[in-house]
């Protein structure tokens, strides 16, 4: 028998949480599931709006065709030599497909066309998938909306061929190896000492988190100046006889500066996990240990670091996924292409080069890279360290 009360109890609850899931569904599912698609196709948001643009036909024809006395038009011979696909994609800049030109030259119909050029009945303002709906016969659903071409694994291939993917998926992966060890011990020592009961610690944990909470954009500018040529750093270097060094326009240098910043932004935010997993701990061990004579360095290890693996756990894992994401400090600070990051390299050909299908393919293979990387992390680490 149906329990109606379990039954209206479990609607409820689906009803409070589908603003949420709905809200996932939309912006996080659905991309990613676009994502895959677009990953084997020549998508190009850019060619989106052809079919949607609009164009003056009777004057883009007259030039085409370079006739101007409409009078003494001879109509057979201009029906001839009128080439519809060349006028759209040379005239109205539309990128067809095989298709798409096979259908243009079955199913348009010129005649009439020409018909109504010479007649002067062709709309001034037209877009040119009601062009092709009033002159073909059929098919002219080809021309509503824009379909990218299927490509298959073509875009996989070129991304195992590009030099540049491969030296912006070195760059993530140093960036990953180096960044994430230093600011989990950097922030489990900043913890150590936030757990002290010494004068003026709330300041020194304030001090340390803000950075993370502070926006992205405003720390690279803080630290833009600190790099520059002319910035706080050279000056202290030329204090010892050394030239200034181009931190940010140095491929040897630009990442490892970028790290520095990274490391500084992250650490007080992983501070303060640390710092509650050092509060969740009982009093009582560390007192029952100094009891029984245990030095300060033996309880580091044989209890405090024990204890705090789940915390260490998190860490890690959000440090890897961070580090390998790394898109921002980036992107405001860095310009040369050989220091660009995975996530740096995705962006550029999609939005700079209008190549969002092999942005896409590029995104879906980072994808599997950074879950494999979080797998082996998982069964590096015991699973009940996560609990």
């Amino acid at each position: 028998m149906i329990n109606r009360k379990r039954v209206k109890e479990g609607i409820i609850g689906y009803a409070f949480i589908s603003p949420i899931v709905i809200a996932l569904a939309i912006f996080l599912v659905w991309p990613v599931c676009e994502s895959f698609y677009y990953s084997f196709t020549d998508y190009n948001p850019l060619r989106q709006q052809e079919y949607k643009g609009t164009f003056n036909i009777q004057e883009m024809l007259q030039e085409y065709l370079m006739v101007f006395d409409l009078k003494n038009l001879n109509r057979e011979k201009l029906i001839k030599r009128f080439d519809l696909v060349d006028f759209l994609q040379t005239q109205l800049g539309l990128h067809l497909t095989q298709k798409q030109k096979d259908a243009v030259h079955r199913y348009f119909d010129s005649k009439k066309l020409i018909g109504d050029f010479a007649s002067l009945k062709l709309d001034h303002i037209v877009s040119v998938s009601r062009f092709m709906k009033d002159y073909m016969a059929k098919d002219s659903n080809m021309f509503q909306h824009y379909k990218p071409p299927w490509l298959g694994w073509k875009n996989f291939e070129n991304m195992i061929h590009d030099l540049y993917f491969w030296i912006s998926l070195k760059n993530s992966i140093m960036f990953s190896l180096i960044v994430t060890p230093i600011q989990t011990f950097l922030a489990l020592l900043l913890a150590l000492a936030a757990n002290q009961k010494i004068r003026g610690v709330k300041f020194f944990k304030t001090s340390f988190f803000i950075p993370s909470i502070t926006s992205s954009a405003a720390i690279s500018v803080i630290f833009m100046m600190l790099y520059s040529k002319p910035g706080v750093i050279n000056r202290l270097l030329s204090y010892f006889g050394m030239p200034p060094v181009d931190w940010l326009n140095n491929v040897s240098t630009a990442l490892p500066a970028i790290m520095l910043m990274n490391i500084w932004t992250t650490a007080g935010y992983f501070m303060v996990v640390f710092l509650a997993g050092l509060q969740g701990i009982p009093t009582s061990l560390i007192e029952a240990a100094e009891l029984d004579g245990a030095q300060g360095w033996t309880r580091l290890w044989k209890i405090i670091m024990p204890l705090l693996k789940p915390q260490i756990a998190y860490v890690v894992t959000l440090g890897l996924i961070g580090t390998l994401q790394v898109f921002d400090q980036i992107y405001f600070l860095i310009k040369t292409q050989e220091n660009y990051t995975t996530s740096m390299f995705i962006y550029t050909n999609a939005f700079s080069y209008g190549r969002m299908g092999y942005a896409s393919a590029v995104a879906v293979a980072f994808f599997g890279i950074i879950l494999l990387f979080t797998v082996i992390q998982r069964h590096l680490v015991s699973e009940e360290t996560y609990f």
